[in-house]
C-alpha cells in the first residue's frame, strides 16, 4: 500500500510545483514586461 501511494503523492506534488512555478514565473514575466513598457512610455 505505501508502495503504490507514494508514487501518485509524489506524482502530484511535482504536478502542483510545476503548476505553482508556472504561475509565479507567467507573473514575474507579466509584470517585467509591463514595468518595461511603462518606464519605455515615460
Amino acid at each position: 500500500m505505501r508502495v503504490k501511494l507514494e508514487p501518485e503523492t509524489a506524482f502530484i506534488g511535482k504536478k502542483f510545483a510545476y503548476i505553482f512555478l508556472g504561475v509565479i514565473f507567467g507573473l514575474n514575466a507579466i509584470a517585467f514586461t509591463w514595468f518595461f513598457l511603462f518606464s519605455k512610455l515615460n
